[in-house]
């Protein structure tokens, strides 16, 4: 399991409302959860949702999310 799956499930999302939050496409995530390099302003606002539902900060390096 990804990093980025373990803090999803930590934070009670599943991808519908991750990709709701973070206005990040659900196929987007997917690639983000198959370690497979995005955007960085997709994966910080991934991040961002993350931080907020799980009250502290979570880092692109915190959740292993590849960037471009």
């Amino acid at each position: 399991m990804s990093r980025l799956k373990e803090f999803r499930i930590k934070a009670a999302l599943n991808i519908s409302e991750l990709n709701r939050l973070s206005g990040v496409s659900r196929p987007t995530l997917e690639k983000m959860e198959n370690d497979d390099p995005v955007r960085a302003d997709l994966a910080s606002a991934v991040c961002r949702v993350l931080s907020e539902k799980l009250g502290y900060e979570v880092t692109i390096q915190d959740v292993e999310i590849k960037v471009l």
